[in-house]
């Protein structure tokens, strides 16, 4: 009921404290099924998040096993972490995984690097954890960039550079380091005239989820360790 008066006192120009607040996006089109993966039914994105248990285990020995994690699954843990808060046992940060798609129908077995964020969150016996915005990494190439006569590489090395620059501190929505797959995967061309899905999104959805969820098992046996 409160949704619908909410909704009504928008359409009248009215605000109020809790039309402020309002920060949940609401759905405001069809969005086509992905198989597969884990949806969020709020924001209609790929998203994967739990708890994975760490029975007996206090916040702090939880949070230096996430830590330790870290740095064991990526080349450079100062790279992927972005922000660490021992005291709160949080950890937040982006990585890149190389996903297998499987054979599919009249196609091969396809790799192919998958960008996420994450978000841990340590407590007694436990890790919450979130991935989230995964992306196809996207490297810019000018075409000055790709020819060497005139100084034009030069030209195009320092456009490539601001533009790297400028996307380090852009808002999610104005980087261009990478491109969101929610977007590619449902594009008209993935789904055939009856609506299903075509092998080539198939594959990338299940290297998708497969990557994730090995990911994910990966940490989950970290914090099942017993203490020494």
């Amino acid at each position: 009921m409160t949704r619908y008066l909410l909704v009504g006192l928008l359409a009248l120009g009215l605000s109020t404290p809790v039309a402020y607040a309002q920060t949940t996006p609401l759905p405001t089109s069809y969005q086509r099924p992905l198989p597969v993966v884990a949806i969020d039914s709020i924001t209609h994105l790929i998203t994967y998040r739990g708890l994975l248990p760490a029975a007996g285990l206090p916040q702090t020995e939880v949070y230096g096993r996430a830590q330790e994690w870290l740095a064991r699954q990526f080349e450079q843990y100062d790279q992927v972490v972005r922000f660490a808060d021992a005291g709160r046992g949080v950890l937040i940060g982006q990585a890149i995984v190389q996903a297998l798609g499987p054979a599919q129908k009249n196609l091969e077995a396809r790799r192919f690097n998958l960008l996420f964020r994450f978000q841990l969150r340590a407590r007694a016996g436990g890790l919450q954890y979130e991935l989230t915005d995964l992306s196809y990494p996207n490297y810019p190439v000018t075409s000055a960039a790709s020819d060497a006569s005139g100084g034009l590489a030069a030209d195009g090395l320092a456009q490539w550079q601001r533009a790297d620059d400028f996307a380090r501190i852009s808002t999610t929505a104005a980087q261009n380091r990478r491109q969101p797959v929610e977007p590619a995967l449902r594009d008209y061309d993935q789904y055939t005239n009856k609506g299903e899905p075509k092998p080539r999104m198939l594959q990338q959805c299940q290297g998708i989820q497969d990557a994730m969820t090995v990911l994910v098992a990966s940490l989950g046996q970290a914090l099942a360790q017993p203490l020494p």
